[in-house]
C-alpha cells in the first residue's frame, strides 16, 4: 500500500515543526512541507526521517510561489490523492506595514490569502474524508482578556478587500497597534476560510478546522519586540503552559491537533473553530456569523 500524503506550510518551526514531528512519530506516511528555503530546512530535517519528508519552495505571500508549489504537489501524487493539508503558515509583523509585490498586505497574505489559494488549487486532490486545517487565534476577539493584555483590540474588519490591504477603520491607534489589528483580522478570516469552506459543494468530503492552538509562549512570534519582552516570552511565559487559561505549548497543540482532528475519529462537525483543550474556541459573534464568512470567501476569491 502507497504511504498517504500529508500536505503542510510553516513546518519549518513552532507548531507547524511540532505537527511534522508527531506525523513522523504517529505514520510512515509522506510528509510535503513547504518552506521558503528547503535547503536551509535544518530543524524540520531532524525531525522528519528522509524517506518521509519533502521539502518544496513556497512562500504564502506570493501566489506564484503557492501555484508552483501547488504543480509539484500533484505531480508527486501517481494516483494517490492528500490525506491532510495543513495550513499553519504564519507572520505577525510589528512594525510599519509591509506589501507584497501584489500590493497586498503581508501579514494577511502569508496567513490567509496564499492559504485559501492552496486550498482551492489542491481542493480536486484532497481524498474522501481529507482534513483541511486553517489557524485562528484569540486575538480576533475584542473581548479575549489574554489578547486585551498583549495590546490586541480584536478584529478589524470590513470587507475581503480592506483585509487584504490591510486597511485601518482605527486612525486613533498608533503604528504598532495598528499591526496587531492587521495580524487579528487575518486570524477572523482564517476562521472564515474555515467555515464557509466547509459549506461548500467543492469541499462536501472534506473536513475544514480552525484550530486555535493557544498563546504559545517561546517561539519565533515576539521576534520583532524589545528584548525585555522578547526574555519573558521565551524564558518567563512558557512556565504558565498548563496553569493559565488560554496558554499551551507547541508540543501539546500540536499532539491534540495530530491526534484528534488530522488523525483522529470524525468527532468534531467540518466547519468547526476548535481549541488546543478540545473545546469550542472562544469566538467574537462577528467571528459565528456564517452569512459574513460566505461573503468574505466569496469576495476574497474574486480579488485579483
Amino acid at each position: 500500500m502507497m504511504a498517504a500524503i500529508h500536505v503542510m506550510t510553516g513546518a519549518t518551526s513552532g507548531l507547524g515543526l511540532e505537527v511534522a514531528r508527531r506525523l513522523a512519530e504517529k505514520t510512515r506516511d509522506e510528509i510535503v512541507a513547504g518552506a521558503r528555503n528547503p535547503a536551509n530546512a535544518v530543524d524540520l530535517k531532524q525531525v522528519v526521517p528522509a524517506g518521509q519528508l519533502v521539502p518544496l519552495r513556497l512562500d504564502t505571500a506570493s501566489p506564484d510561489l503557492v501555484k508552483a508549489f501547488a504543480s509539484e504537489v500533484r505531480q508527486r501524487l501517481g494516483g494517490r490523492k492528500i490525506a491532510s493539508l495543513s495550513c499553519i503558515a504564519g507572520l505577525q509583523i510589528l512594525g510599519p506595514q509591509k506589501l507584497t509585490a501584489d500590493g497586498l498586505d503581508e501579514t494577511f497574505a502569508t496567513n490567509v490569502a496564499g492559504h485559501l489559494l492552496l486550498a482551492d488549487e489542491l481542493s480536486e486532490h484532497l481524498e474522501p474524508g481529507a482534513v483541511v486545517i486553517t489557524i485562528g487565534s484569540g486575538t480576533h476577539d475584542p473581548a479575549n482578556k489574554l489578547a486585551r493584555h498583549a495590546g490586541f483590540a480584536g478584529a478589524d474588519f470590513t470587507s475581503a478587500a480592506a483585509a487584504m490591504r490591510g486597511e485601518s477603520t482605527r486612525p486613533e491607534r498608533d503604528e504598532r497597534a495598528r499591526a496587531l489589528d492587521r495580524y487579528a483580522t487575518s486570524k477572523l478570516c482564517a476562521i472564515y476560510h474555515a467555515t464557509a469552506a466547509a459549506t461548500e459543494p467543492a469541499f462536501a468530503d472534506v473536513r475544514f478546522y480552525c484550530f486555535d492552538p493557544g498563546l504559545m509562549p517561546g517561539t519565533g512570534l515576539a521576534r520583532q519586540q524589545n528584548a525585555a519582552v522578547r526574555f519573558v516570552w521565551k524564558r518567563i511565559m512558557p512556565l504558565l503552559a498548563g496553569f493559565a487559561e488560554g496558554v499551551s505549548t507547541p508540543d501539546r497543540s500540536a499532539r491534540f491537533l495530530v491526534d484528534h482532528l488530522i488523525l483522529g475519529p470524525r468527532e468534531y462537525p467540518s466547519g468547526g473553530h476548535i481549541e488546543f483543550t478540545g473545546k469550542p474556541a472562544p469566538a467574537s459573534n462577528e467571528a459565528n456569523d456564517l452569512s459574513i464568512a460566505k461573503r468574505f470567501l466569496k469576495e476574497a476569491r474574486a480579488m485579483p
